[in-house]
């Protein structure tokens, strides 16, 4: 498996399938109230598509402070001993959610 240190592959994207393929975890931070969790990359592809790993940040939303605006994403590939502390949180389903809207006729 090749190590990229969370870096981009030369000349393209780092999507997340591609940080699925070499192992890595995405790490995904609120910078307002320091809220860290992480992902495994194959779940954000399968809500997200396959994007651009840091794009992910703009499509998520703080679950502590519900902002949406400071939230940094990062792919890292973190050591046997750093992944033993690491909780990495599962897709566990997907639902579909269905809304009334209303709309005012004038």
């Amino acid at each position: 498996m090749p190590d990229t240190g969370g870096r981009r592959k030369r000349g393209s994207e780092w999507k997340l399938s591609n940080a699925h393929e070499v192992g890595q975890l995405v790490r995904v931070q609120c910078g307002l109230c320091g809220v860290k969790r992480w992902y495994q990359p194959g779940d954000l592809k399968e809500i997200f598509g396959d994007i651009e790993a840091e794009l992910v940040g703009r499509k998520m939303s703080c679950e502590r402070c519900g902002k949406h605006d400071f939230m940094h994403v990062e792919t890292q590939n973190p050591t046997a001993r750093e992944r033993q502390g690491i909780r990495v949180r599962r897709l566990a389903e997907i639902r579909m959610v269905r809304r009334v809207v209303w709309k005012d006729e004038n």
